[in-house]
This record gives C-alpha cells, sequence and structure tokens, in this order.
C-alpha cells in the first residue's frame, strides 16, 4: 500500500510586506478534520477528496458497504476543543463566535442536506461542568466572548460566587474569559445500503494560527521540520526578509522585520476508522492568491492551476496530519484580524 512521506515543499517565489510585531507573536491553530465512526468491519472508503483553502474546507467521502445487509452506525464530525485557560484572552478569533456550530459546519448525504444533532459538553480538567455553566447561562464554548460577557453582566453576585468557587471564573478585574475546556461534535445515525456506494459531503471554516516569521525562525530547526521546509524554501524566506528589512530601515523603523503567516491545520489520520485503506485519497491545496506562498509535508504533489496544487494516492493509509503553512504579499489576504 502507499503511504505518503514527510518530504519538503518548497515556497513558491513571492514578495513579502513586513508586519509591525515580534516575530516570535503567534495565535495557535485548533485541529479539526473528516468524519470519524463507529468502526465497522464492512465499511470502506472507496474515495476521499478533500481541499484545504484559507478560509474553507470541503471534503467528499464515497463510501462503500461490501456486505449483503444495511449497515447503520454513528457517524460523527468532532469540533477542535477550546481551552478557555489558553485561548479566551489570546488573539484567536473564531469563524463564528456567535453559534455553537463556530465553524460553520455544513453537511449532505447523497446530494441531500441533513441536519445532524450537536453534544456540548465542558470541563475543568477531568470534572464535567456542562450543568454548572448552563445554569447560569454561560455559554459552554468559552470562546464565544460576546455571549459570555452578557451571561456575566446578568450574574448576581451570589451566582458571580458559586463559578468562582468551582474556578471556571477569577474574581479579579480587568480582562478575562472562561477557564473551563469545550469539547463539541456533531454526530447522526447513518444507514449505509447493501452492495452499493454512498455520498457524504461536509465543509467548513478552518480555525487559522496566524503567526509571524523572522530569521531566528529559519534556523530553528523544529520550526523548519513542522512546515517542512527546505533549504530553497529557507533561502528565498532570508532573500525576502532582507528585502523587508531595508524598506522598513528606509521608512525609520527596524532593521529586524518579519513577514506574516497563517497556518491551516486538518487531522488525515481519522481516517483509519474506516475499513481497509482509502482507494483513492485526492488532495487539492488552495492559496487564494496567485502571489501566496504555501508550504506543507507532502511529497508528490504537482501545480495544476495558478492557485492550485494536488496530490493523489491509490489505496492510502494516512501516516501524518496535515498542517498547511501560507504566506502572502498582503496580510489582508490571510484574513489576519
Amino acid at each position: 500500500m502507499l503511504q505518503s512521506r514527510r518530504v519538503p515543499v518548497a515556497l513558491l517565489a513571492a514578495i513579502l510586506l513586513a508586519a509591525p510585531a515580534r516575530a516570535n507573536d503567534s495565535a495557535a491553530e485548533l485541529d479539526a478534520g473528516g468524519l470519524v465512526l463507529v468502526k465497522d468491519p464492512e465499511i470502506g472508503l472507496a474515495r476521499e477528496d478533500l481541499r484545504i483553502g484559507l478560509d474553507r474546507i470541503t471534503v467528499r467521502y464515497v463510501f462503500r458497504n461490501r456486505s449483503a445487509s444495511l449497515r447503520t452506525v454513528r457517524v460523527a464530525f468532532p469540533l477542535p476543543p477550546i481551552d478557555g485557560a489558553e485561548l479566551v484572552t489570546s488573539a484567536q478569533t473564531l469563524p463564528d463566535e456567535s453559534s455553537p456550530n463556530f465553524v460553520g459546519f455544513t453537511v449532505t448525504v447523497d446530494g441531500a442536506p441533513l441536519t445532524p444533532q450537536l453534544e456540548e459538553r465542558a470541563f475543568l480538567g477531568t470534572r464535567e461542568v456542562g450543568d454548572l455553566l448552563r445554569k447560569h447561562g454561560l455559554p459552554l464554548n468559552p470562546m464565544r466572548r460576546d455571549a459570555f460577557e452578557a451571561a456575566l453582566a446578568k450574574l448576581t453576585p451570589t451566582a458571580r460566587a458559586e463559578l468562582v468557587k468551582a474556578e471556571l471564573i477569577t474574581d479579579e478585574d480587568g480582562p478575562g474569559g472562561g477557564l473551563w475546556r469545550s469539547e463539541a461534535k456533531f454526530h447522526w445515525e447513518q444507514t449505509f445500503p447493501a452492495g452499493r456506494d454512498l455520498v457524504i459531503e461536509h465543509a467548513y471554516r478552518p480555525v487559522k494560527g496566524s503567526l509571524l516569521i523572522g530569521r531566528s525562525d529559519l534556523t530553528d530547526r523544529a520550526f523548519r521540520a513542522r512546515y517542512c521546509l527546505d533549504d530553497a524554501g529557507v533561502a528565498g524566506l532570508r532573500r525576502l526578509l532582507a528585502a523587508a528589512s531595508a524598506k522598513a530601515a528606509d521608512k525609520g523603523g527596524g532593521a529586524d522585520a518579519v513577514v506574516s503567516a497563517v497556518v491551516v491545520p486538518y487531522i488525515v489520520t481519522t481516517a483509519r476508522n474506516w475499513a481497509g485503506t482509502i482507494g483513492t485519497f485526492a488532495l487539492t491545496i488552495d492559496k487564494g492568491d496567485p502571489k501566496n506562498l504555501v508550504s506543507l509535508c507532502r511529497n508528490g504533489i504537482a501545480k495544476t492551476g495558478p492557485t492550485t496544487f494536488a496530490f493523489t494516492a491509490e489505496n492510502y493509509v494516512p501516516d501524518s496530519d496535515l498542517r498547511v503553512l501560507y504566506v502572502s504579499q498582503d496580510a489582508r489576504s490571510l484574513d489576519i484580524r
């Protein structure tokens, strides 16, 4: 069976603009991926078409029930866990903080829209705290900041004291947020007809992480390995950083400029829950703007258009998850907020 290897994909040439901040400032991306199910030995994945873009991820699955009878299993899409203690006061934002479905997840089965159930839970360590949060009208997702602040403003002193004692909020003045962790997933019961294919498609908006790249990052082995930056890609970034530094110096700024980037993660390895290998796995990366740069750890990628790159494998077993690095000459095209 064919498996991918982590080998370099060089950054494509473009001109980057300097950003007025430190290179090690960043907002962590939140991992999400594809569908998972209760394992069934008869349901295989004949084909998966995955398209990763800056603002949208789409997946088309062709499942095949290889048995002579109907198979009904529970299918789930886990949302990225949200740790309030780490993220709620960070620069990170969700695609839609107003909704429990903060990534705008949608799903169709054989072309027909399906409305899945949403299970939301909240934890402080291993202790489940969802009932206490619901009692006081707090959102289970601590990064739904507007809903959190609105609920907080309505609390009585007694209710606030109860939440402080439970270590879910602090009693200090100033910026703060919920200290719990939310875990959520969409799920539904799916029947797979005997002896034929079933197409499930879903889409959502990724929770990107933004970062600034400086000279020190290019000599950091862990950073280079994380995004598979080879020598050619690093050399190109050094030239661009030098140009950005010169431009900043001309404007009276510091000489050590940085360049902006975002990271879009995707968990591929959940596909191991399906029976056997993936018959055909087709990956498309869309960098959005022809001037944008992209780098990821995947071999055999070919350019297929002004903004697209593709990888295809037969009898595929995912050996690692994806982490796609985008760099742009215009930070607005990365939707850095």
